[in-house]
């Protein structure tokens, strides 16, 4: 059984909408961030740090790239290239990675704090920063622990089938070249070398010469010949008419 998108689609239309869907997404966050830089730079505001900046700059430049990756995956899904749909399919499993990093990590520094009261996560500190996510991470513990979970396991599976639906289809694009490479060349035959037939003992002798003699090709047994009668004694006797 074929692989399908979404148990019923083509593989060919799953890569379609999810390096469409890809290439809106990131390229609209990304064209927010640069906005948002833009307009900061543009109006100066106090509030934009240089540390702001770069951080803008980086994520930005890393969103711009992934809507450009998924543009090539979606023009390889169109175009049925291989060599884009590979790159998207790179590019899938890299985030991948990524997000299943951050998700541990997440889990692990909420579990790590859920104990703690905001008081004990301050500590008596007088950091606005921290202060900040002490408060934040209390306000974390009262979310359920089911919908916490099912918001880090759920994109984790989306993002999953995403990387197994473009791996399949750039299995079945490499398939279909090869399988088009091997009809191709079984259409390539050389052509046959010429053997001269040789002659047989009948036919050693051309058609106009036969080497068998013809019983009635003598004079004596020509048409219309009459042998003569022969009498004792060996000797003809000729008859006159």
């Amino acid at each position: 059984m074929t692989a399908k998108f979404l148990c019923c689609l083509s593989l060919r239309f799953g890569v379609i909408v999810i390096s469409f869907i890809q290439f809106l997404f990131c390229g609209g966050f990304a064209g927010l961030l640069w906005w948002a830089l833009w307009y900061g730079h543009k109006n100066n505001l106090a509030a934009v740090t240089q540390q702001m900046k770069t951080t803008v700059i980086i994520v930005a430049s890393i969103y711009t790239a992934a809507a450009l990756v998924g543009l090539l995956g979606f023009l390889g899904a169109i175009l049925k290239k291989n060599g884009f749909v590979k790159t998207f399919y790179i590019l899938l499993c890299t985030v991948f990675g990524l997000q299943v990093g951050s998700s541990i990590w997440y889990l692990v520094t909420f579990y790590r704090v859920r104990g703690q009261t905001v008081e004990q996560c301050i500590g008596g500190s007088k950091d606005v920063d921290k202060i900040a996510l002490c408060q934040s991470m209390d306000a974390y513990r009262r979310v359920p622990q089911g919908a916490l979970i099912a918001s880090v396991i759920v994109p984790l599976l989306i993002q999953a089938y995403a990387c197994y639906i473009v791996y399949k289809y750039s299995q079945r694009l490499s398939q279909q070249k090869a399988d088009m490479k091997r009809s191709s060349a079984g259409f390539v035959t050389t052509g046959p070398i010429y053997q001269p037939v040789q002659p047989h003992d009948s036919e050693a002798y051309p058609l106009t010469q036969p080497n068998v003699t013809y019983p009635y090709a003598d004079a004596p047994n020509s048409f219309g010949h009459s042998k003569q009668p022969s009498y004792g004694g060996g000797h003809d006797v000729h008859h006159k008419v």
